[in-house]
Order: structure tokens, then C-alpha cells, then sequence
């Protein structure tokens, strides 16, 4: 899919005056495809943009990474700021930094009653998607990563993570990895890396499945006035045990074996 295009879809949906946008950025490659594409889309059309990086003071390599998203920040002319967090060590590691994280960004966004900008995509979505499963969470918080959701504004959510990184490639844009991002003792590296791929050989559209399921509890809760509101259920958790997994995976495949022969 056309980046470009789909950010710019995302805005004509959204938003029909002028407003104030912050990316949150990293240097990683979904928040650099973010901060390269989004500002080229949305300042044409009256909008401005600014971004922000946080560093949660957890990994060293953090200070390196942030200064590959300022570079690029003012490659593309925009007002870059760096926040320094200071989350301390104990349980709920990811979850503390990621309200940290949120919190923070929120702080800068309100000065000027601005959105904030997320860089999650399609495949992104069908993990959270997956890993509520998971949980053995209800009906009403499964419908996860709406594209406008208050102050957060998901602009990629239509693209694939393939998307992003041929973006970054045909545009020369250097970016970060994260080494946390291939340790699969997080369960959602390990749906990314070894669950997803599995699914996609029985059902290669199960990615755009799942999103849709999301989209369609979405629009279900927002016609209910009592529907659960966007909340954190620990995605970045650990996993959990052996047993709980291999009964995931096994009503996992009984749907997607549904899922083929409706094909």
C-alpha cells in the first residue's frame, strides 16, 4: 500500500479543520516511516506538526536512537523535543513506561491542544488482537487501536509492517532496532515471530481478519453507551505458562480451520 496515500486518507477522515499534531518517535523504523511521511501529508493541508521522543532512562542505546528521529525531525522541518523519564526497575516494567510514555506525551500535547500521533499498523493491531485472545478478555476490549480514540490519532492502520519498512528503504531512512523487539520472552514477540508467520501459512489474510474484527467491535461500542473504554491489559507482558499457550494456540487453529473453509 501507498504510505503517503493512506496517511492522507486517514486525515480526510478524521479531521476537517487545521490542528496541531505530536508524533511520538523513537528512531524506530514505524515511528521514522511515521515522522518522514506524516508531515509531507498533513502541513499541505494546514495542519502542524511537531515530535517528540522519549527516553524512559531503561537502556542505554535509547540516547542514540532518539538522535537518528531528531536528524530526520529536522531533515523534514520539524520542531523536535526530547523528554528524559526516569522509570524505576520493579514489576509491570513495560506497563509503568508505557503510561510514562503516554503520559508524557500527553503533556506536550496539551500546550496546544494537539493529537497525538501513533505509528501502529495493520500488523500491530492484529497482535493486540491476538494476544487479548489470550487474555480471555470480553467482547469489549477487544475491539483495540481505533484510528482516532480521544486525544490519540493511528494514521498507519491500514498499512502492513512490510509497508513501512520498503517506505524507509525507497526513501534512504535510517533507523533503530530495538534488541527487545526479538526477545520472545514477551509474549508479543513471540506471537510476532512465531505464531503470526504459522497462522498466515493456513489463512494468508489472517492479519486483515483480525483487524477487521477489531474495526467491527469498535463501531459495535461506540453505538453503546456503556462500552468499555480503550484500557492497557499488559500486552508486553511475559509469557504465561505452557499450558495456557498450548490451549491458546489450539482454539487459535479450530478458528482459523473455520476461517479456510468459509474461504
Amino acid at each position: 500500500m501507498n504510505v503517503n496515500r493512506e496517511i492522507a486518507a486517514a486525515l480526510g477522515r478524521g479531521f476537517r479543520e487545521p490542528r496541531h499534531f505530536v508524533l511520538a518517535v523513537s528512531g524506530g523504523p514505524d515511528s521514522q516511516c511515521l515522522l518522514k511521511a506524516f508531515p509531507h501529508i498533513a502541513i499541505p493541508l494546514g495542519h502542524t506538526v511537531s515530535a517528540v521522543g522519549i527516553d524512559h532512562g531503561l537502556r542505554p542505546e535509547a540516547g542514540a536512537e532518539l538522535d537518528l528521529a531528531e536528524r530526520l525531525a529536522e531533515q523534514c522541518g520539524v520542531p523536535f523535543r526530547r523528554v528524559q523519564l526516569a522509570v524505576p526497575a520493579g514489576s509491570n516494567l513495560q506497563h509503568r513506561a508505557r503510561d510514562a510514555r503516554y503520559q508524557a506525551l500527553r503533556t506536550c500535547a496539551m500546550v496546544r491542544d494537539a493529537f497525538v500521533v501513533t505509528a501502529h499498523h495493520a500488523d500491530d493491531k492484529a497482535e493486540t488482537v491476538m494476544i487479548r485472545l489470550l487474555r480471555g478478555v470480553g467482547a469489549g476490549a477487544m475491539g483495540v487501536l481505533p484510528e482516532l480514540s480521544g486525544d490519540l490519532f493511528r494514521p498507519m492502520l491500514h498499512l502492513r509492517r512490510t509497508d513501512v519498512l520498503a517506505y524507509l528503504e525507497r526513501w534512504g531512512v535510517q533507523y533503530a532496532s530495538d534488541p527487545s523487539n526479538l526477545d520472545e520472552k514477551y509474549l508479543r514477540v513471540w506471537l510476532r515471530r512465531k505464531v503470526m508467520p504459522l497462522l498466515a501459512e493456513r489463512s494468508p489474510r489472517i492479519v486483515e481478519k483480525l483487524c477487521h474484527v477489531a474495526d467491527d467491535l469498535v463501531r459495535t461500542d461506540s453505538r453503546n453507551p456503556h462500552a468499555i473504554p480503550e484500557i492497557d491489559l499488559g500486552d508486553e507482558a511475559l509469557l504465561s505458562s505452557d499450558e495456557e499457550v498450548d490451549s491458546f494456540l489450539q482454539e487459535v487453529d479450530e478458528a482459523i480451520v473455520r476461517s479456510v473453509d468459509e474461504e
